[in-house]
């Protein structure tokens, strides 16, 4: 499969932008294990629609935003800001 086929162009952010894949694993690794360990703790594992919607609000204005990915973490940031324990990279929000 061609690399077209995995990634349309207007859909892909250049490997060279993203953090190293060890980065982004980490970030990852270490989101993943705060959500879990919340939702064991019994919290609310997710935001109210407002929270996502204001925090969505504030990446689309990031510069460092690019077809929905963060450059600074690697994350799909239409995902990452529905959890409760997600953070901004950049402290925004």
């Amino acid at each position: 499969m061609s690399e077209e086929q995995i990634c349309p162009q207007e859909d892909c952010v250049p490997k060279e932008d993203l953090p190293s894949a060890m980065e982004m694993a980490k970030n990852l690794m270490r989101d993943g294990t705060k959500i879990i360990k919340n939702a064991v703790e019994g919290n609310k594992t997710l935001v109210e629609q407002f929270v996502r919607d204001n925090r969505w609000s504030i990446c689309n204005e990031c510069p460092r935003l690019q077809n929905d990915r963060c450059l600074e973490c690697g994350c799909f940031m239409k995902v990452k800001v529905a959890f409760q324990t997600s953070v901004c990279p950049l402290g925004k929000w």
